[in-house]
């Protein structure tokens, strides 16, 4: 299986539509390599939406982690609080505490892809919106201040029980 990743940190632009590797990006994508296939998924969250997005990633999920994590925050933007509770679910057994750093590093991966994908930064599923609270992973009841170790905002800044909500609520901004 080839490595794309050069590819992408080299120019991510050069994968997408009109790009001078994407004929090359998409035959590794249709090979199943599964960082092509991260890949794509999330140029299809800035420019198709995020239903394409998921179906594009499925594939990769639960043994990929960043495309595991990427599908299980795009059900909270799109308002699956079920979906994205058992898809996090997945991502907590096969590769990291929901409340571990792991997920601040895929949070802020998550994040870059986007921005260089060209992210339209608008909000599109704010209003959809919604962070699950079940038995397998809680709405924070730090998350306004109340009993929280930090009164800052952001992921940066926020303590174990807001950074999951933060960058699912950053990620569905920059949508």
């Amino acid at each position: 299986m080839c490595d794309i990743t050069p590819t992408v940190q080299y120019v991510t632009s050069q994968i997408c539509k009109g790009g001078q590797f994407r004929e090359f990006f998409l035959k590794c994508v249709n090979a199943g390599n599964t960082k092509a296939i991260c890949y794509e998924g999330l140029h299809a969250a800035t420019c198709i939406g995020l239903e394409e997005s998921i179906k594009i990633l499925k594939p990769n999920v639960p043994t990929h982690g960043l495309s595991t994590f990427s599908v299980a925050i795009f059900n909270v933007c799109l308002g699956r609080d079920k979906e994205a509770s058992q898809v996090f679910h997945f991502f907590a057994n096969h590769h990291a505490d929901l409340r571990s750093e792991a997920v601040l590093d895929m949070g802020d991966s998550i994040q870059w892809l986007l921005s260089t994908f060209h992210a339209p930064w608008l909000n599109t599923y704010g209003e959809a919106f919604k962070f699950p609270d079940d038995d397998v992973i809680m709405h924070p009841k730090c998350l306004h201040g109340e009993n929280c170790r930090n009164s800052y905002v952001g992921v940066d800044r926020s303590c174990e029980n807001c950074k999951l909500y933060w960058i699912c609520l950053l990620v569905c901004q920059m949508l």
